[in-house]
């Protein structure tokens, strides 16, 4: 095991990145606890400051503490992109492992609302939902109804990219000796789907999701630009660059930080997602 965790980090990129990744997702889970600053607070005696001992990382407009906002603005991004990949896992990835295994009706269902969502441009659609539907989920719940649409609009395009995927490699899958021997043996479909074909998509699946997961990230933090994402008490990292667009002549710091985390979290996804792949094509 230990061995096998060594090749996929054994490029220096990969394992800095992965290392910067982890250091960021503990930031956002266990920050909060540590740097107990209310990132919803604003300090009327120090608007837009750049940063200094009371405030690490400076202020806002409003005076609310930026590294306390850029934590929350990282839950919020991390949290849209978790429940987006686990709707991808579980629905697209389970759409097309069942289309290319049986074929037939379920496969033509699939493809059709597949070509369905693909006739929009995904962002575009995204950006539709959130803004059409966007009162009335803040209506039933709050802020977290915002984020919950955002999360299914964009989960809502990205399933059938993974669904697409799956179906070609499980029609491969299907077709290989091992799966063929197991039939001839009596094995039904849900032993070799669960025994043969899923444990060898595993590992291809969370290369893709863990590729998608930048896409996601950006695309939450496009929404978040647009004011269709995350509402006060909350904020995201889209959010914070937008509102400090406002006086960024005044203190252009608050547009630099949540947009190198952004950049930074972003180039790490993809770096740890391309390792993994590298190490899943080389077996």
């Amino acid at each position: 095991m230990t061995f096998t965790i060594l090749r996929i980090f054994r490029s220096r990129v990969v394992l800095i990145s992965a290392l910067f990744l982890a250091f960021l997702l503990l930031t956002a889970l266990f920050g909060p606890l540590l740097y107990t600053v209310d990132p919803a607070m604003g300090d009327v005696d120090n608007l837009r400051s750049f940063p200094t001992l009371a405030h690490p990382l400076g202020t806002d407009d409003i005076g609310r503490d930026t590294l306390a906002r850029l934590m929350m603005g990282l839950r919020v991004s991390l949290a849209v992109a978790v429940v987006v990949e686990f709707f991808n896992v579980v629905v697209g990835a389970g759409l097309g492992v069942l289309a290319g295994y049986f074929g037939g009706w379920i496969d033509v269902i699939v493809a059709r609302l597949a070509d369905m969502l693909f006739a929009f441009p995904g962002l575009l659609l995204a950006i539709l939902i959130s803004a059409i539907f966007g009162s009335t989920a803040v209506e039933f719940a709050g802020g977290a109804g915002r984020l919950l649409l955002v999360s299914f609009s964009l989960a809502l395009v990205g399933w059938p990219l993974m669904a697409r995927y799956t179906r070609g490699q499980t029609l491969s899958l299907k077709e290989r000796l091992f799966v063929e021997s197991t039939r001839a043996l009596g094995a039904s479909d849900r032993h070799i789907l669960w025994r043969h074909i899923l444990p060898n998509l595993a590992g291809l699946i969370i290369v893709s999701a863990t590729l998608d997961v930048a896409t996601v990230i950006v695309s939450e933090a496009t929404l978040g630009l647009l004011g269709l994402s995350a509402q006060p008490p909350q904020t995201s990292l889209g959010k914070m660059i937008v509102e400090a667009f406002n006086y960024m002549t005044l203190n252009w710091t608050q547009v630099l930080f949540p947009g190198l985390v952004l950049a930074l979290l972003v180039l790490t996804l993809s770096f740890v997602g391309d390792g993994l792949q590298e190490y899943v094509e080389r077996g």
